[in-house]
């Protein structure tokens, strides 16, 4: 299992679009990522989960990823992280 933390500090990307391509870039990957903030957590290819975080800018989330190809996966969510969110 592979992890890491990040600051959201977009207030942008917690619409929907940016949101979705989050969702489509976990997608590619056969992995289980999940997103923790706070006391919530979702798995990051279900939307309706994801949306139920309440995720605000400046919130600390941690993303988590367990699975065959979680090293692709965590590089590619982090980037997707530090150049979106």
């Amino acid at each position: 299992m592979k992890q890491f933390s990040y600051v959201l500090t977009n207030q942008n990307a917690l619409q929907s679009k940016p949101m979705g391509n989050l969702l489509k870039e976990a997608s590619r990957f056969s992995s289980r990522v999940s997103v923790i903030n706070g006391a919530k957590a979702a798995v990051l290819k279900e939307a309706r989960s994801v949306m139920g975080l309440d995720m605000r800018c400046g919130n600390r989330v941690t993303v988590t990823v367990e699975g065959r190809d979680e090293e692709a996966a965590v590089a590619a969510i982090q980037n997707y992280f530090v150049a979106n969110m």
